[in-house]
């Protein structure tokens, strides 16, 4: 009987242990120092109340409560953010920990500085510093960073070279609107043809085009971001393109691009596959250097190779194209300007374009 006895106990002990070591410690946020910022001390305390629930650590008391103490112990006029009155409020409310904030906006730095008290040793036990490049739409995300950061909570890096001001400043980022910009927009230039293909291209004999090689461009560049690290966007670019509509050609050509933009000064370069619809051609050179096409000459029974020619059947050709440029920004439109190659056997195209990319 006493073994059953001692069983019971140990067991009841266990579950007792248990079940306070799964609850959670309570906190509340007693007060907020506002200073410079349209947002009022009641909303930044709903904000700190919100992204600690988030985390799912500890259980914070209703604000209502807090405030009504608050009311009851701190004479009207006087203030409560040292940290023995922030104490002396939380043992009050019977809390494990007790957090006051303060916020405050000179010109375009958003400081947020977060402490955590343990109102039974009246000290801090935690506290964080955080100055942000202020944009009003993103007070929600700041007061994210600042709390995962006291909780010592993992902070993306994207978010932390975007809205950090010292980090935002070093890149010389405009502002936490940076985040979402992209190039993508219309696209004008000039391409011009080298080699055996500008000789065809003038060429007025069968197989020519009598055109000139310099050709006018238009095409449309859409770009996706991939990554992002303040300083450095890398993306993914793809291009379609007509060239030579001023001579009354259409030539088709699609490039998937993969580029890489630095923000502070705005170069970037790129690189990738490009698919361009030619006319081609099969045939060989004979002695006197012409050009003999395919079934010309049935004698022949030699290497036969492919060349751009206006009798030939249309066909996508793969190529790589290499391409560098600059951005160039005016208030809320960047101009992208960019030159680039690709490589052929026949006659290298070097190409200008610039275009222009609206921002919201």
């Amino acid at each position: 009987m006493n073994k059953v006895r001692l069983k019971l106990g140990l067991m009841w002990i266990f579950i007792l242990i248990q079940t306070a070591t799964m609850a959670k410690e309570t906190i509340a946020i007693v007060n907020f120092d506002v200073i410079g910022s349209n947002y009022k001390e009641s909303q930044y305390i709903s904000m700190v109340t919100s992204e600690i629930r988030k985390l799912d650590t500890m259980d914070v008391i209703d604000k209502y409560s807090v405030a009504e103490l608050v009311e009851a112990k701190v004479q009207p006029g006087k203030k409560c953010f040292g940290v023995r009155c922030i104490s002396e409020l939380g043992k009050s409310l019977g809390v494990d920990y007790a957090l006051t904030g303060s916020a405050e906006l000179t010109g375009e730095k958003l400081s947020i500085h977060l402490r955590l008290i343990n109102p039974e040793t009246q000290k801090v036990v935690e506290s964080d510093y955080s100055e942000y490049l202020f944009e009003e739409e993103y007070i929600w995300k700041f007061m994210e960073m600042s709390v995962k950061s006291l909780f010592n909570k993992k902070v993306k890096l994207d978010d932390l070279v975007v809205f950090n001001f010292d980090k935002a400043k070093n890149a010389e980022l405009e502002g936490p609107k940076i985040k979402p910009y992209n190039l993508s927009g219309p696209r004008f230039g000039l391409s011009y043809i080298t080699g055996l293909n500008s000789n065809i291209i003038q060429s007025s004999a069968p197989g020519g085009y009598n055109k000139n090689p310099t050709m006018a461009v238009i095409g449309y560049q859409y770009e996706k971001s991939y990554l992002y690290t303040g300083a450095v966007q890398a993306v993914f670019q793809t291009n379609v393109s007509l060239t030579g509509l001023d001579q009354q050609l259409a030539i088709p050509a699609l490039s998937l691009l993969n580029g890489f933009r630095g923000v502070k000064y705005g170069f970037e370069i790129g690189f990738g596959p490009i698919f361009r619809l030619k006319q081609v051609q099969k045939g060989y050179m004979d002695e006197s250097n012409h050009w003999i096409i395919e079934g010309e000459n049935s004698d022949y029974e030699g290497v036969l190779s492919n060349r751009l020619d206006s009798r030939g059947d249309y066909k996508f050709q793969p190529g790589w194209v290499w391409a560098i440029g600059k951005s160039f920004k005016a208030g809320n439109m960047t101009i992208p300007v960019n030159l680039y190659a690709i490589p052929d056997n026949d006659g290298w195209l070097y190409g200008f374009s610039f275009g222009y990319a609206l921002h919201k």
